[in-house]
């Protein structure tokens, strides 16, 4: 996981800031699962963190770009929530050692957006 900078968020599209958060959320999911079924490393609980601190930068762009176009409140996230399909989740096979309960929580979280 990077962190991301003014440089690298103010050249993403607002598609692309959209669909980085809502992977980060999926990714924050995921290690707060393995963090409590006792799985997460000590080496990976900083990603937590690190999670969160990227999910803040890309909402605070987001809403600094809605404000400057004139819209309401998340109207990005609505706008281009509909087109984001998660990415091959590696923290979710880890956490349960690429059996198909990982599928089968990818298919519950995509069915609950």
């Amino acid at each position: 996981m990077t962190k991301y900078n003014k440089e690298q968020l103010k050249s993403m599209s607002d598609e692309e800031l959209v669909h980085a958060e809502l992977q980060l959320d999926r990714d924050l999911v995921t290690l707060r699962f393995r963090k409590k079924a006792g799985t997460l490393n000590r080496d990976e609980v900083g990603l937590l963190k690190e999670a969160r601190k990227n999910i803040a930068r890309l909402r605070t762009e987001q809403i600094a770009r809605e404000k400057a176009a004139g819209m309401l409140k998340d109207s990005m996230r609505d706008l281009y929530r509909s087109t984001f399909k998660a990415a091959a989740d590696e923290l979710a096979k880890q956490a349960v050692g690429g059996s198909s309960l990982g599928s089968d929580l990818n298919e519950m979280m995509e069915d609950s957006e």
